[in-house]
């Protein structure tokens, strides 16, 4: 409600003074709690009870997860919403899911030991096999002596898999690869958590997330 009408200090104000119903009844509890079902009306204008933005970005090569660069173009370039941050960033040349928010509470879902899948999509230049699915669940090496989390390799054919993993290191996906003496030629995420790259959003595009679908981010954050 705060995000809407103005600071704490001034909502309050509002409320103490009868001008604010909830479901067509006046408020006077400031710290009742709003869910997206409630109608808030100020003014005889009904307000949006959701407080926070959560978006579904298609990522498109040639983009940073970053909201300002000088030099380089910035994915919150394809959103109109600017007060957003990326809930997990991709490298400038991976595609895919990307999740945005202002939202706060959801970064704890970055946090490794918070356990979040994260599922990519990659193509291999050397042919695959069922060691490297073996020595990724045991946990790879990287950088000579970063131990990377198990993962899972479920591999599609001779140059294509699914990797999952539950950490974000930089490069990671590339460099673990690049520990099997192998090299990504390209790479895409396909899931954060429980939530799936809609298959009908375009690359650059984008959209908000449905109510089921921000429910699974809050109520997974909530149980970190």
């Amino acid at each position: 409600m705060y995000n809407h009408l103005g600071n704490v200090k001034q909502c309050k104000t509002l409320i103490k003074h009868g001008l604010i119903k909830v479901n067509g009844l006046v408020e006077t509890d400031a710290k009742r709690k709003i869910t997206e079902d409630d109608c808030i009306e100020y003014q005889n204008r009904i307000l949006n009870s959701q407080p926070f933005t959560y978006i579904m970005l298609n990522k498109t090569q040639g983009y940073i997860c970053a909201n300002k660069d000088e030099k380089e173009k910035c994915v919150i370039d394809l959103i109109e919403e600017k007060d957003c941050f990326c809930l997990g960033r991709l490298d400038r040349d991976t595609t895919g899911l990307l999740l945005l928010t202002n939202d706060k509470s959801l970064k704890k879902l970055l946090l490794p030991q918070n356990h979040v899948d994260k599922v990519y999509l990659v193509e291999a230049k050397r042919r695959l096999s069922k060691k490297d699915k073996e020595i990724f669940a045991r946990g790879i090496v990287i950088d000579e002596n970063i131990q990377c989390l198990p993962a899972k390799m479920d591999i599609i054919d001779d140059y294509w898999c699914y990797v999952t993993i539950q950490e974000g290191k930089y490069h990671q996906i590339k460099k673990m690869f690049l520990s099997l003496n192998n090299e990504v030629v390209s790479l895409k995420r396909i899931s954060f958590d429980q939530i799936q790259l809609d298959s009908s959003l375009k690359e650059g595009n984008y959209r908000f997330l449905t109510k089921e679908e921000r429910n699974k981010l809050i109520k997974k954050a909530a149980q970190c």
